[in-house]
């Protein structure tokens, strides 16, 4: 049986391991940056950003596409805040503790996401 730190970070690998390519670089820069950013703005500015910038069409965009996938493809698991459903579509349409438990939840994974990138990513 594994524990809930032990599902993040086999999760956090995969999708790192998935992600190396062309965009490592940005990847990398960004996957460190979204923690600071839900601490700073919350989870819903800090997503619809990452969202919005994942729509342009170049290396960058990729990159904050990739994250903003991860983050909600995450938290609509089945046992989580947002199961079954978009992570903007939870943040609008849920309650304020299933807010805050996957605001938690998002820091807790992206903790993971941001050392296996520094680990396993190339780029400064």
């Amino acid at each position: 049986m594994q524990t809930m730190q032990q599902k993040r970070a086999k999760y956090a690998l995969e999708r790192v391991e998935a992600a190396k390519g062309a965009s490592e670089k940005e990847y990398k820069s960004y996957a460190a940056s979204f923690p600071a950013m839900i601490k700073m703005n919350g989870l819903g500015q800090a997503a619809a950003f990452y969202r919005s910038k994942g729509a342009e069409d170049n290396q960058k965009g990729k990159a904050y596409r990739a994250l903003y996938d991860l983050l909600s493809d995450w938290l609509k698991k089945p046992g989580q805040p947002y199961e079954g459903m978009d992570l903007l579509e939870g943040i609008t349409t849920k309650n304020i503790r299933a807010y805050q438990l996957a605001q938690a939840e998002a820091l807790a994974l992206l903790d993971w996401v941001k050392k296996f990138a520094k680990a396993f990513m190339e780029g400064k």
